[in-house]
């Protein structure tokens, strides 16, 4: 099923690119400015920070050096973290972040939405989905059982207790909340009710429990995720599980299929009913859904539900540099950004047209 981004507007008052000058609030003449260039007597370059989901770090990359190349009046300054964490700096931490990029669309309006600064306005009233992904077990040639792993064995291979399966915090990345909700939808497909306890669960001093509720399975994460032996290894990024994949300290680790791809990476795809990446199964996917079973942030309470993935980008509502951010924005969702996508192994969403 072919998805496009411009379905992704959470506002009524963004139609197309351009509007973002509407949000933003900016003056007619905005809008010759966006899509030019500053003018050639500016004394110094513009920086325009963004804070980035660890998996689109490839990808940007290169969207940075080729934006700038054509673009010499701005200078992209890149920061990569988790998802939860990428939205933290801006909200809670009180950073100066012009463009948020994360790995699920939907924190933005759950996270960025209901934030208020000081002036009482929302961090966002928009979002838009450039990218999506699906979720892959990952894996080496050096990994315990390589040679085993199927699409029958691979739940019961990373339970073993000789396996060292990474896992990405829950509280922080958006990689963690989506591993549990695939280990859950895999019981039902497997039809094993304790692939996700065996897997994960068993492993944390503190009980990561599940509760039933409207024909949903919400799986509760405490405020305190210690792993009680060496089977569970937690990183605060699916990122940071990279070098410890190809350093042989870790046997598997959820990853996103692209990032498997870009880091040369083994893996296994998964059955498109778990791996949170087909549209076709999203009424599947929302049958679980996962929960901080503590206050993450001052004014929000979040609960992240099971949906296809789709990655979030808007403009902070406080930018220092709303019309750099608006370029580099049309930039990713342009005919480049949408080549440098595919030249990474990054599904984009094609625009409606």
């Amino acid at each position: 099923m072919t998805r496009h981004y411009a379905q992704r507007f959470s506002s009524g008052k963004i139609g197309i690119l351009i509007a973002f000058c509407v949000v933003i609030g900016t003056a007619g003449c905005f809008v010759m400015n966006a899509c030019g260039t500053l003018p050639l007597d500016s004394p110094e370059k513009t920086k325009l920070v963004v804070f980035e989901a660890g998996s689109l770090m490839v990808p940007f990359a290169q969207m940075e050096k080729e934006f700038e190349a054509a673009n010499q009046d701005i200078d992209v300054q890149l920061e990569a973290h988790g998802s939860i964490q990428v939205i933290r700096h801006l909200v809670e931490l009180g950073e100066d972040i012009d463009v948020v990029a994360v790995a699920d669309y939907s924190l933005i309006p759950m996270l960025m939405y209901p934030s208020m600064m000081g002036d009482g306005n929302p961090y966002a009233d928009w979002y838009i989905e450039p990218a999506a992904n699906q979720l892959v077990l990952a894996y080496t040639e050096q990994s315990r059982y390589a040679n085993e792993v199927n699409s029958n064995t691979w739940y019961d291979i990373i339970a073993r207790e000789d396996v060292k399966l990474g896992l990405s915090d829950p509280r922080m990345d958006a990689v963690g909340y989506r591993t549990l909700m695939v280990l859950k939808l895999a019981e039902s497909y497997y039809h094993d009710n304790q692939i996700l306890q065996k897997a994960v669960t068993n492993s944390f001093t503190y009980p990561v429990s599940e509760v039933e509720i409207d024909e949903s399975t919400v799986i509760k994460v405490p405020e305190l995720l210690e792993p009680a032996d060496n089977h569970v290894v937690l990183r605060g990024a699916s990122m940071q599980l990279l070098a410890l994949l190809h350093s042989n300290d870790v046997d598997y680790a959820f990853e996103y299929k692209s990032v498997a791809l870009q880091q040369g990476l083994k893996y296994l795809e998964l059955p498109p009913e778990i791996n949170l990446g087909d549209e076709a199964f999203a009424e599947t996917y929302r049958t679980v859904r996962v929960k901080l079973d503590f206050r993450r942030f001052t004014s929000v309470d979040p609960e992240f539900e099971g949906i296809p993935i789709g990655y979030g980008m808007t403009i902070a509502a406080n930018s220092a540099q709303p019309e750099a951010a608006v370029r580099f924005m049309q930039f990713v969702l342009g005919p480049d950004g949408q080549r440098i996508f595919l030249e990474n192994s990054h599904p984009p969403l094609v625009p409606a047209g």
